[in-house]
């Protein structure tokens, strides 16, 4: 059997094609050219899905022939390939389905919608690779209308033992589902995810014991030599609040003076400022730099995308445990927030896109709020204890500098 063979699957039976003696083969699908079949020469049968960018075909897999129905397959192919075009014309005509249209179907067509500029292209892809390996395998051939909120609940439990995308999962599914109740398939405000999504309010934030700061900056310094990319992305993660993308994905034109402007970032355009030690780091890379990336890929073309080996490396230097790279962002917004920097400024700095993201933080802010109102209510107080007595309430001395000492003068 030939690697490559193009054959139609409808009127196939699956389980009699022959397997190969040694190795595996691949079949496409006539119908749905991204499709193919996988068979090897240990019996299993699975469906992958083929996908060409940038000049290069990948093969992902979609899961089990013997269980996934060829319609779903098909449309699990569709769902991630290229999204159609958005039309210009004013009347387009929005999606229809039958009332009893199965999951795979809805998430078709929601895929698409969101692909018509509701959602970053990277978004997108990332939901569709979501939806093919943790939505449809296990909900693809049910119909819309009959999901509930116990079998979301048991889908969500193994999806949260198999994959860290599980709140993606939840969270694309659910949007589908809003998708479904516009289209009439569930009834308005029956969304079975709802429950699931519902959370306590957010204690987020971190902020690092002074001795763990001190034993992490001493373990980047040691281990400075022996891999200096990721000490130097540790020390500007640390330095900046930006995302491990963010910083990982850095080019040298986008810097600008005290900051770095990237024209797309996790929530779109964002500015990255950097203080004077983050602009340091930078200066000295780019002594020795010799390609537009600040952290170039050490065996490929373009930047640096992981550091989870060196970050480990660093965590065992330093004598650090349960310690995640996304932890420096939280212990630079608990910082902030903590010596009084505005929620607003702070959601800035971190490229938050909206405020509820940033009110997390927002229990951080207690203590500072509590010595402020502690001063405002001195005030008061002193205020009226002159009130009371009848006697004016007395006045801190006005000062002004002395335009030929420079010194402070007093007056009254």
């Amino acid at each position: 059997m030939r690697s490559a063979e193009t054959v139609d699957f409808t009127d196939l039976d699956l389980s009699t094609l022959d397997l190969p003696i040694i190795g595996e083969g691949i079949l496409r699908d006539a119908r749905v050219p991204d499709l193919g079949l996988r068979l090897r020469s240990g019996g299993s049968r699975t469906w992958v899905h083929f996908e060409k960018r940038a000049g290069k075909t990948t093969r992902h897999t979609l899961g089990d022939a013997t269980s996934i129905p060829l319609k779903s397959a098909r449309l699990m192919a569709s769902a991630v390939s290229e999204p159609p075009e958005t039309s210009s014309e004013p009347d387009a005509k929005p999606a229809r389905f039958l009332p009893d249209a199965r999951v795979d179907e809805v998430m078709t067509g929601y895929l698409a919608f969101g692909a018509q500029g509701r959602w970053k292209a990277s978004t997108g892809r990332q939901m569709a690779s979501i939806v093919r390996t943790s939505i449809l395998p296990s909900l693809g051939a049910r119909e819309v209308r009959d999901i509930t909120q116990q079998e979301v609940a048991r889908w969500h439990l193994d999806v949260s033992a198999r994959t860290t995308s599980a709140r993606m999962a939840l969270s694309t599914l659910s949007g589908m589902m809003l998708y479904a109740e516009d289209h009439g398939l569930r009834p308005a405000g029956s969304n079975p995810c709802r429950s699931l999504r519902k959370k306590e309010v957010s204690t987020r934030g971190r902020q690092l014991p002074a001795a763990t700061v001190s034993r992490l900056w001493q373990a980047l310094d040691r281990l400075q030599n022996r891999m200096p990319d990721a000490c130097d992305a540790v020390r500007l993660l640390f330095l900046t609040g930006a995302r491990r993308s963010e910083i990982l994905g850095l080019r040298w034109d986008c810097l600008s003076g005290p900051r770095a402007v990237l024209a797309d970032s996790k929530t779109g355009p964002h500015v990255v400022w950097l203080n004077a030690l983050a602009r340091a780091v930078l200066d000295r890379r780019a002594e020795a730099a010799s390609g537009p990336f600040v952290f170039p890929a050490p065996k490929r073309k373009g930047p640096m995308t992981v550091i989870d080996r060196q970050w480990r490396a660093i965590l065992k230097e330093a004598k650090i445990t349960g310690l995640r790279v996304h932890d420096l962002r939280h212990h630079f917004a608990s910082v902030a927030v903590s010596n009084g920097i505005d929620l607003r400024v702070v959601g800035q700095l971190l490229g938050h896109r909206d405020i509820d993201s940033t009110l997390g933080y927002a229990h951080l802010a207690t203590e500072t709020l509590v010595k402020s109102a502690s001063r405002v209510s001195a005030r008061i107080d002193h205020s009226l204890a002159g009130c009371k007595t009848g006697e004016p309430s007395p006045r801190r001395k006005a000062k002004t500098v002395s335009p030929v000492s420079g010194k402070e003068v007093r007056h009254g």
